[in-house]
Protein backbone atom coordinates (compact mmCIF):
# COMPACT_ATOMS: atom_id res chain seq x y z
CA UNK A 1 0.00 0.00 0.00
CA UNK A 2 1.38 3.42 -0.96
CA UNK A 3 1.34 5.92 1.93
CA UNK A 4 -0.76 9.01 1.31
CA UNK A 5 0.65 12.51 1.66
CA UNK A 6 -0.37 14.19 4.91
CA UNK A 7 0.38 17.47 6.65
CA UNK A 8 3.61 16.00 7.97
CA UNK A 9 4.95 15.84 4.42
CA UNK A 10 7.67 13.55 3.16
CA UNK A 11 9.05 12.60 6.59
CA UNK A 12 5.92 10.62 7.44
CA UNK A 13 5.82 9.00 4.01
CA UNK A 14 9.40 7.83 4.42
CA UNK A 15 8.74 6.55 7.96
CA UNK A 16 5.90 4.44 6.58
CA UNK A 17 8.12 3.18 3.76
CA UNK A 18 10.83 2.19 6.24
CA UNK A 19 8.28 0.41 8.44
CA UNK A 20 7.01 -1.51 5.39
CA UNK A 21 10.56 -2.53 4.48
CA UNK A 22 11.32 -3.76 8.01
CA UNK A 23 8.00 -5.61 8.09
CA UNK A 24 8.64 -7.35 4.76
CA UNK A 25 12.12 -8.30 5.93
CA UNK A 26 10.70 -9.58 9.25
CA UNK A 27 13.35 -7.51 10.99
CA UNK A 28 14.05 -8.73 14.52
CA UNK A 29 16.85 -9.23 17.02
CA UNK A 30 17.34 -11.09 20.31
CA UNK A 31 19.74 -10.85 23.24
CA UNK A 32 21.73 -7.78 22.13
CA UNK A 33 23.41 -5.11 24.20
CA UNK A 34 22.23 -1.53 23.71
CA UNK A 35 25.21 -0.77 21.46
CA UNK A 36 24.66 -3.92 19.41
CA UNK A 37 20.94 -3.21 19.03
CA UNK A 38 21.58 0.34 17.86
CA UNK A 39 24.12 -0.90 15.33
CA UNK A 40 21.69 -3.59 14.12
CA UNK A 41 18.91 -1.04 13.54
CA UNK A 42 21.30 1.38 11.87
CA UNK A 43 22.43 -1.39 9.52
CA UNK A 44 18.79 -2.21 8.69
CA UNK A 45 18.06 1.43 7.84
CA UNK A 46 21.17 1.57 5.66
CA UNK A 47 19.99 -1.61 3.88
CA UNK A 48 16.63 0.08 3.23
CA UNK A 49 18.47 3.04 1.75
CA UNK A 50 20.51 0.73 -0.48
CA UNK A 51 17.42 -1.04 -1.83
CA UNK A 52 15.96 2.41 -2.55
CA UNK A 53 19.01 3.38 -4.59
CA UNK A 54 20.40 5.84 -2.03
CA UNK A 55 23.81 6.18 -0.38
CA UNK A 56 24.28 6.12 3.39
CA UNK A 57 26.69 8.35 5.25
CA UNK A 58 27.29 7.16 8.80
CA UNK A 59 28.07 9.76 11.48
CA UNK A 60 27.38 12.54 8.99
CA UNK A 61 28.33 16.05 10.18
CA UNK A 62 25.62 18.70 10.47
CA UNK A 63 25.48 22.31 11.65
CA UNK A 64 22.91 23.78 13.99
CA UNK A 65 21.03 26.78 12.64
CA UNK A 66 21.38 28.97 15.72
CA UNK A 67 24.71 29.75 17.37
CA UNK A 68 25.25 28.32 20.86
CA UNK A 69 23.90 30.29 23.79
CA UNK A 70 25.20 30.55 27.31
CA UNK A 71 23.42 28.36 29.85
CA UNK A 72 23.83 27.99 33.60
CA UNK A 73 23.75 24.80 35.66
CA UNK A 74 24.41 25.76 39.25
CA UNK A 75 27.96 27.13 39.35
CA UNK A 76 28.75 25.77 35.92
CA UNK A 77 28.40 27.79 32.72
CA UNK A 78 28.23 26.02 29.38
CA UNK A 79 27.19 26.68 25.78
CA UNK A 80 24.34 24.88 24.03
CA UNK A 81 23.90 23.69 21.37
CA UNK A 82 27.39 23.18 20.05
CA UNK A 83 28.29 24.66 16.69
CA UNK A 84 28.17 21.26 15.06
CA UNK A 85 27.04 17.68 15.66
CA UNK A 86 26.69 14.36 13.87
CA UNK A 87 23.66 12.55 12.47
CA UNK A 88 23.56 8.79 12.86
CA UNK A 89 22.79 8.52 9.15
CA UNK A 90 22.35 10.84 6.23
CA UNK A 91 20.69 9.13 3.26
CA UNK A 92 21.76 10.81 0.03
CA UNK A 93 19.33 10.70 -2.89
CA UNK A 94 19.69 11.77 -6.51
CA UNK A 95 16.05 12.84 -6.80
CA UNK A 96 15.53 14.76 -3.57
CA UNK A 97 17.12 16.36 -0.53
CA UNK A 98 19.07 14.08 1.83
CA UNK A 99 17.22 12.34 4.65
CA UNK A 100 18.38 12.93 8.22
CA UNK A 101 18.11 9.88 10.52
CA UNK A 102 18.66 9.58 14.26
CA UNK A 103 18.44 6.22 16.10
CA UNK A 104 17.98 6.28 19.87
CA UNK A 105 17.08 4.05 22.79
CA UNK A 106 15.83 6.98 24.91
CA UNK A 107 14.37 10.45 24.46
CA UNK A 108 17.28 12.14 26.21
CA UNK A 109 19.87 13.80 24.01
CA UNK A 110 20.06 16.16 21.07
CA UNK A 111 18.28 14.09 18.40
CA UNK A 112 15.16 16.28 18.36
CA UNK A 113 17.20 19.48 18.01
CA UNK A 114 19.28 18.07 15.17
CA UNK A 115 16.30 16.69 13.27
CA UNK A 116 14.30 19.88 13.74
CA UNK A 117 17.07 21.98 12.19
CA UNK A 118 17.36 19.56 9.27
CA UNK A 119 13.59 19.72 8.73
CA UNK A 120 13.71 23.52 8.75
CA UNK A 121 16.27 23.29 5.95
CA UNK A 122 13.72 21.36 3.89
CA UNK A 123 15.16 17.90 4.51
CA UNK A 124 13.07 14.90 5.62
CA UNK A 125 13.83 13.95 9.22
CA UNK A 126 13.30 10.46 10.70
CA UNK A 127 13.69 9.52 14.34
CA UNK A 128 13.91 5.78 15.08
CA UNK A 129 13.09 5.19 18.76
CA UNK A 130 13.51 1.58 19.75
CA UNK A 131 12.95 1.25 23.50
CA UNK A 132 11.42 2.97 26.49
CA UNK A 133 8.62 5.46 27.04
CA UNK A 134 8.05 8.16 24.45
CA UNK A 135 8.03 11.56 26.15
CA UNK A 136 9.62 14.05 23.78
CA UNK A 137 7.29 16.17 21.66
CA UNK A 138 7.95 16.02 17.95
CA UNK A 139 8.78 19.34 16.30
CA UNK A 140 7.49 20.34 12.90
CA UNK A 141 8.79 18.26 10.01
CA UNK A 142 9.98 15.29 12.11
CA UNK A 143 8.48 11.77 11.95
CA UNK A 144 9.13 9.10 14.58
CA UNK A 145 9.01 5.34 14.07
CA UNK A 146 8.79 3.46 17.36
CA UNK A 147 10.19 -0.07 17.54
CA UNK A 148 8.98 -1.58 20.86
CA UNK A 149 12.03 -3.53 21.98
CA UNK A 150 11.99 -5.43 25.27
CA UNK A 151 14.73 -5.72 27.86
CA UNK A 152 15.78 -8.49 30.21
CA UNK A 153 17.11 -8.17 33.74
CA UNK A 154 20.80 -8.17 34.56
CA UNK A 155 22.70 -8.66 32.38
CA UNK A 156 20.50 -6.24 30.40
CA UNK A 157 19.84 -7.50 26.90
CA UNK A 158 17.36 -6.23 24.32
CA UNK A 159 15.07 -8.09 21.97
CA UNK A 160 12.72 -6.89 19.26
CA UNK A 161 9.85 -8.99 17.91
CA UNK A 162 9.43 -9.00 14.12
CA UNK A 163 8.35 -5.55 12.96
CA UNK A 164 4.77 -5.35 11.72
CA UNK A 165 2.59 -2.65 10.20
CA UNK A 166 1.43 -1.93 13.75
CA UNK A 167 4.75 -0.27 14.65
CA UNK A 168 3.68 3.22 15.68
CA UNK A 169 4.46 6.27 13.57
CA UNK A 170 4.01 9.78 14.96
CA UNK A 171 4.82 13.07 13.36
CA UNK A 172 4.97 16.79 13.99
CA UNK A 173 3.15 19.39 12.00
CA UNK A 174 4.29 20.52 8.59
CA UNK A 175 7.04 23.12 8.41
CA UNK A 176 5.45 26.37 7.30
CA UNK A 177 7.00 28.49 4.53
CA UNK A 178 7.41 31.29 7.09
CA UNK A 179 9.34 29.04 9.49
CA UNK A 180 11.57 27.79 6.69
CA UNK A 181 12.30 31.32 5.47
CA UNK A 182 13.12 32.43 9.02
CA UNK A 183 15.40 29.42 9.50
CA UNK A 184 17.19 30.22 6.23
CA UNK A 185 17.77 33.79 7.39
CA UNK A 186 19.13 32.63 10.76
CA UNK A 187 21.28 29.98 9.10
CA UNK A 188 22.87 32.55 6.80
CA UNK A 189 23.38 34.91 9.74
CA UNK A 190 25.13 32.17 11.74
CA UNK A 191 27.45 31.37 8.83
CA UNK A 192 28.29 35.05 8.42
CA UNK A 193 29.10 35.28 12.15
CA UNK A 194 31.40 32.27 11.88
CA UNK A 195 33.24 33.83 8.93
CA UNK A 196 33.70 37.09 10.83
CA UNK A 197 34.99 35.22 13.88
CA UNK A 198 37.42 33.23 11.73
CA UNK A 199 38.75 36.42 10.17
CA UNK A 200 39.60 38.06 13.49
CA UNK A 201 43.32 38.24 14.30
CA UNK A 202 44.42 35.63 16.78
CA UNK A 203 46.22 36.58 19.98
CA UNK A 204 49.67 35.10 19.62
CA UNK A 205 50.42 35.46 23.33
CA UNK A 206 53.71 36.56 24.85
CA UNK A 207 56.92 35.95 22.93
CA UNK A 208 59.37 33.98 25.02
CA UNK A 209 63.07 34.63 24.48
Amino acid sequence: MTPETTAAGESEILAAALRAHLSEARFTFTGLTAKEATWCITRAVADWAKTSGWRSRWEAPMRYIDPPRERHAGCRIYWWPAWSAYLDLRLVREDGPPIAVEIDREDFGSAVDKLHDEALRGRPALWIRWHGALRAELPAGVARLHLPARSSRSPVRYSLPPVTDAAAIAFGEAVTPEARADALRRDQQRMAEEKRAAALPRDQGPILR
